[in-house]
């Protein structure tokens, strides 16, 4: 299995600045890693998410991220995934994501 693509973790902060009585929102960058990332099959999907949704995906990485994360961006792909699930695997660790619509 080759860990070749890139995946940024990334979280959104929101503080209130009570002067102009508006919220401000910024994306901090939590870490990177590589990994091995697929799509999730039409049969895995049924079976796991009970149904069929678009824009799913596996990732496969060797270590959990160890800093709390919102959302996560892939390589070469401009939409924001969210986590689904994870899967129990014996060696690293892997998850189900699902693209974001918002």
């Amino acid at each position: 299995m080759r860990y070749d693509t890139k995946i940024t973790f990334y979280r959104d902060e929101t503080k209130y600045n009570p002067v102009t009585h508006k919220h401000k929102k910024s994306i901090q960058l939590t870490c990177t890693a590589y990994a091995n990332v697929t799509d999730l099959g039409l049969t895995n999907q049924v079976e796991l998410l009970g149904g069929i949704k678009e824009g799913s995906k596996t990732i496969r990485i060797i270590d959990l991220p160890l800093d709390k994360y919102d959302f996560i961006k892939i390589e070469n792909d401009s939409h924001k995934y969210r986590f689904v699930s994870s899967l129990n695997v014996s060696k690293g660790y892997a998850m189900i994501v699902g693209r974001d619509n918002g």
